[in-house]
């Protein structure tokens, strides 16, 4: 069964409202400008050279098997993704390697949807425990994997690559406010000097289908 887009949309504007109410949230920036597939390609030469934080959230999901009562390792307890999801996990990841653009560290929600889209894209994810869905702690536990998103969006990728983090809409929404519009969207980081400051661009996941071609 298939995700259906307005259900999904629901689902999230609801979550997006409780997490504003309940959290005390970074303040929200400004939406950073969301790429052309044009804008995108034209870009391709700076990622190539590395340096960049990629933030993803995960892929699309089977909207109609919700996590309640999620167990860390077990992916029947969990919102799975949905055909369409891991589809444009390998989607991103072709797109990766077609255009040469390096991949170093990547990071990994606990959840098995994150780490799912991490290794279908990247064939590889590091799960981290500071990138727990954070709507689903306390206000002094979503502090600490805020500030653990904050130390991994501000370091600098290894020389020649770019870090890829794969997690939720709500980690960054509390890290920096500003809440991806869809499921598979990614926001563009530069840190420089120990901070990586707003996000440079939004990605919506249909654009890197475009670099396939």
């Amino acid at each position: 069964m298939t995700s259906h887009p307005a259900l999904r949309r629901l689902v999230f504007a609801v979550l997006a409202l409780g997490l504003a109410t309940a959290s005390a949230a970074a303040e929200p920036m400004a939406k950073p400008p969301t790429l052309t597939a044009a804008q995108l390609k034209a870009l391709l030469p700076k990622l190539q050279k590395g340096g960049y934080v990629f933030y993803f959230r995960h892929t699309a999901t089977d909207m109609f098997m919700l996590d309640d009562n999620p167990v860390m390792g077990n992916c029947d307890t969990q919102r799975p993704l949905s055909d369409e999801g891991r589809n444009q996990a390998r989607s991103i990841g072709n797109a990766f390697r077609r255009n040469k653009i390096p991949v170093g560290l990547v990071k990994a929600s606990p959840f098995c949807r994150a780490i799912d889209t991490a290794r279908l894209a990247f064939e590889r994810g590091e799960a981290d425990e500071g990138l727990y869905f954070a709507t689903r702690l306390t206000a002094p536990e979503r502090a600490s994997k805020t500030a653990h998103l904050k130390r991994l969006l501000d370091k600098a990728p290894a020389e020649g690559s770019n870090t890829v983090i794969v997690a939720h809409n709500a980690n960054i929404m509390e890290a920096i406010g500003i809440w991806p519009d869809e499921e598979g969207d990614a926001f563009l980081f530069k840190p420089e000097n120990g901070q990586a400051g707003a996000p440079l661009a939004r990605i919506p996941v249909d654009l890197w289908q475009n670099l396939n071609r």
